[in-house]
């Protein structure tokens, strides 16, 4: 039988959420499934830095409360009500909204914000078309 370090390995990955800093992440993988989860130091621009996001992900990617389909409000804001919809309905739903919010307010009304770096500007250039 394997040892524990023998079916201890670290992989590198990257954040899977879409902040430009693209964070470099170190993570412990035993038996096929994420046990720890920390920066690379060696990124150029986190140095080993993770946001609060992604800081415990092995254990919010593993948690029985995890969101795995799109979910619509079905009551008023707040009280907690949900209805589960559609892959193409959640994408259309984000559509129409976000081609509103472009319309009425310019496209950096939707710009992702970036806890750990600042935002390239070649990138808010790009928004513009």
């Amino acid at each position: 039988m394997a040892s524990a370090s023998e079916r201890r390995t670290v992989v590198r990955a990257a954040c899977p959420h879409d902040c430009p800093d693209t964070c470099a992440m170190l993570v412990t993988v035993e038996d096929g499934r994420a046990v720890a989860v920390r920066g690379d130091p060696e990124h150029p621009f986190t140095r080993g830095g993770l946001c609060v996001k992604v800081n415990n992900y092995e254990q919010r990617v593993y948690s029985p409360d995890r969101v795995l389909y799109p979910l619509k409000r079905s009551g008023p804001k707040g009280n907690g009500q949900f209805e589960r919809i559609s892959w193409d309905e959640a994408l259309e739903t984000i559509h129409k909204r976000w081609t509103a919010i472009i319309s009425q307010y310019g496209p950096t009304a939707i710009l992702p914000y970036s806890y750990l770096e600042q935002i390239p500007v070649d990138f808010t250039h790009s928004l513009h078309g």
